[in-house]
């Protein structure tokens, strides 16, 4: 099984102006964090608007994933469905391209029990041989997976790893504790929590902001991990700042995709049914960009 560690960004699907895939700008986007020096990528994920695509786009999304990391870093395939077989459906299309493992959450809209929660898991992890990343975001699917239930899930050698992304501290420092000898525990919102989990015992993080942050996200993790407190202190106090100046600006990740653009990365339009920016929102995403001395043009 193969060891995730480290920064994974959940990147951004770059979409044209007619909403179709920009696949060149994909392949760019995945180049510029590889340069970054991330340790691996998520793909289809919430940042990535992985509600809008085909079964046709999915497969093409993870072929492309694959092709153009051409072994430098892991891929992870977000695979989640509302029922098992969907979710073993989509990775099928991850085995089959070479993903390098696959990000489950517990389905959404339907508000099963927590026990239906585990079978629904069971029945993914028997049907497949891939290394599993469980997503525990309970504010996208209504369900906030408990420390029992992810210690009796990674009793299961197939899961390798544990997003959580529930914005609960004492919940994510108990999942830490409970699990860091048998799994690795990537935090989520690292701008928040990134450098309290990490000296607590998770091994990186999963976030959509390192696309934007770039190199700075990667001195984040590295002062964190080394023992730089002062250094990552003060890292991840610009990061807060960064993060609330564009979270909240439009419907994400349409603010995501802006301030990439603004880099020169390649971000896109939004898929229906998130609308772009409009000028006003645009002004305030270039403002935080200036501010955090991410640019310095004026728009």
């Amino acid at each position: 099984m193969i060891e995730l560690k480290g920064v994974f960004p959940a990147l951004t699907t770059p979409f044209k102006k007619d909403q179709s895939l920009d696949l060149e700008g994909f392949r760019t986007l995945i180049d510029v964090v590889i340069e970054d020096g991330v340790h691996g990528i998520v793909v289809n994920g919430c940042t990535g608007e992985s509600w809008t695509f085909s079964d046709e786009e999915r497969a093409l999304l993870f072929k492309t994933s694959v092709e153009q990391t051409n072994g430098r870093v892991p891929v992870v395939a977000g695979c989640g469905g509302i029922c098992s077989k969907d979710s073993i459906a989509n990775v099928r299309q991850a085995e089959k391209v070479g993903c390098d493992a696959v990000m489950i959450q517990p389905p959404w809209y339907v508000l099963i029990s927590e026990e239906e929660v585990f079978q629904y898991f069971q029945e993914i992890l028997g049907a497949t041989d891939m290394p599993v990343m469980i997503y525990n975001i309970p504010r996208r699917t209504g369900i906030n997976l408990s420390v029992d239930l992810m210690d009796r899930l990674a009793d299961n050698p197939k899961v390798v790893a544990l997003k959580e992304s529930s914005k609960d501290w004492l919940l994510l420092s108990a999942m830490i504790r409970q699990l860091k000898t048998r799994i690795n525990v990537f935090a989520g919102y690292t701008n928040l929590l990134g450098l309290a989990a990490l000296t607590e015992g998770a091994v990186g993080y999963v976030d959509s902001s390192t696309p934007v942050l770039g190199r700075r996200s990667i001195e984040f993790y590295n002062a964190a991990i080394s023992g730089d407190l002062e250094t990552a202190r003060q890292l991840q106090e610009n990061m807060a700042k960064l993060n609330k100046g564009f979270f909240g600006v439009g419907t994400f990740p349409a603010g995501i995709k802006v301030a990439l653009d603004m880099l020169g990365r390649p971000g896109g339009w939004p898929r229906d049914p998130i609308k772009p920016l409009n000028t006003e929102q645009r002004k305030i995403i270039h403002e935080v960009l200036v501010s955090a001395g991410l640019i310095t043009e004026k728009p």
